[in-house]
């Protein structure tokens, strides 16, 4: 599965701020003032002069703005988005939250047969899939499991249907303000509070073959629930390697493009329309290669009012198996690290159901600004859509942003926190950041940092270790941007190496 954005080799941040600064004091400690003189130095690139840059400073023990610019202006956050829901997750439903995915029967069990059917209940998990497996390309391990259960119980025959329910949710399934042009994308993945491998199918690609010629691909898992147009081409040796998806609404014909090096692999996820329906439709798949023929149907419960009906008078009483996901700090390390956009939606909606009794985009975000405003984190002017940052109708401050990261510094979970971000040297985007000198890469470990990226949006948040160990807090959010993502992101990786470096009285 295809989930994080990658640049390669070290960001070169001499090239940002080499004018600015002289190259002997690159990695010298520097004064509060200095610290100003030098934001402003990387601020005057030409490529930021047409952008509308908002950054803010915070000191960590204090509260007290070491830098501002555009502060308060609210902005599109991007990805920085997720910061606000991972510190509402953890306020509503705490750090060791679980999801619970249940597997019950309906009918009774006749000479090994099933005369009944096989409901799977979701509860907005996202965790279903190879990720937090052994083999992480194993994404039916569950369901095999299941299978197991099944057979345990007796039945080594189906006569009814797969059913799924996901109405613990609602039925906004895209967000308001996504591109309906990337609904194939990964990053666009529909919601469902019955999710299964990112509600994609993973795509691998061979470069064996001729030059020109169509490059061959499995998919994973090997389903029939879609139909792949592969126009995927084998270019020479060293050609780059791209791919993209193209479905319309409510389809699962998925066109892919792009090109594969010659003797190469390349891999990337599509994502399906109906994500319960697949979940039952590989479900059922899997169960038959387990060989446990299936005579009835996948089904969507939506989809069948009369069912729907009857389950709602006569609910299933017998449970065969129950999935439980990882620990909720352990699934924003996915959202935080590798930007995972449903992970993001999932975890949001997750937060409405619990507190508005409502499993919507309306509903979740609204208690998302509800808990920002009651915690005095709210900017004039903000606005959450979605838990990605993916909607351009987002808006936050880098004010706002910087102060939800000092709040969650005052949480017993912000350790937990802080494992779950990107850091310089280390981990996540900002691991190949900060690279070009012995004492660059020490100052580098000090950073921590979530990214944001949507067309012409580049954003940096987080929290820096200064050259005295205390916390300061960050923001750097940049809109209506027309340079490359990699010079985009370079300016709020100067500025935060430029706080790291910094020493406070």
């Amino acid at each position: 599965m295809k989930r994080l954005f990658t640049i390669g080799g070290s960001l070169i941040l001499m090239t940002i701020i080499t004018a600015a600064i002289p190259a002997a004091d690159m990695t010298a400690a520097i004064t509060k003032n200095q610290l100003r003189q030098n934001i402003e130095k990387i601020l005057s690139r030409d490529d930021v002069a047409s952008a509308t840059v908002g950054v803010c400073i915070l000191a960590g023990d204090t509260g007290d703005i070491l830098y501002e610019k555009n502060g308060e202006v609210p902005l599109k956050p991007a990805s920085c988005n997720k910061l606000q829901v991972t510190a509402a997750a953890l306020h509503f439903l705490g750090p060791d939250y679980t999801y619970k995915t249940s597997l019950q029967i309906t009918g009774k069990i006749r000479n090994k047969t099933l005369v009944g059917d096989v409901i799977v209940s979701g509860s907005g998990d996202p965790s279903i899939s190879g990720r937090f497996g052994k083999d992480k390309s194993d994404n039916t391990a569950i369901f095999r499991d299941w299978a197991k259960a099944l057979k345990r119980m007796g039945i080594e025959k189906i006569e009814g249907n797969i059913v799924g329910d996901d109405d613990y949710f609602g039925d906004d399934t895209f967000g308001q303000g996504w591109s309906p042009n990337s609904r194939g994308s990964w990053f666009s993945a529909e919601v469902s509070a019955l999710s299964f491998n990112d509600n994609c199918v993973d795509v691998v690609w061979s470069g064996n073959g001729a030059v020109g010629k169509t490059a061959p691909y499995k998919l994973n898992p090997p389903t029939s629930y879609v139909k792949i147009t592969n126009e995927v081409r084998i270019g020479k040796k060293g050609t780059d390697k791209t791919s993209s998806f193209h479905r319309k609404d409510k389809s699962n014909e998925i066109v892919a493009r792009g090109m594969i090096p010659k003797g190469g692999t390349m891999s990337d996820s599509a994502a399906v329309y109906n994500p319960t329906h697949y979940f039952v439709s590989v479900l059922k798949e899997t169960l038959e290669k387990e060989r446990i023929p299936v005579m009835g149907k996948a089904i969507d419960l939506d989809d069948e009012p009369v069912l729907k009906k009857a389950l709602q008078e006569d609910p299933p009483t017998t449970t065969v198996a129950t999935y439980e996901s990882p620990r909720l700090i352990v699934l924003l390390d996915t959202v935080n690290t590798n930007s995972q956009n449903l992970f993001a939606e999932l975890i949001l909606k997750t937060i409405g159901k619990k507190i508005k009794g409502e499993g919507t985009f309306l509903a979740s975000s609204e208690a998302v600004m509800e808990f920002l405003r009651k915690e005095k984190l709210w900017d004039n002017g903000s606005l959450i859509i979605d838990g990605s940052g993916l909607s351009h109708l987002n808006r936050a401050s880098a004010h706002q942003l910087a102060c939800v990261l000092r709040y969650m510094s005052r949480q017993p979970w912000w350790k937990d926190v802080l494992g779950t971000m990107p850091r310089g040297q280390m981990k996540g985007y900002l691991k190949k950041c900060f690279g070009e000198s012995a004492e660059s890469r020490e100052i580098g470990k000090r950073i921590y940092g979530k990214t944001g990226n949507i067309s012409g949006v580049i954003g940096l948040s987080g929290v820096v270790y200064n050259e005295n160990n205390r916390e300061i807090f960050y923001s750097v959010l940049i809109n209506n941007y027309r340079g490359s993502t990699q010079r985009g992101r370079e300016i709020g990786d100067a500025i935060a190496f430029e706080a790291a470096r910094s020493r406070l009285p």
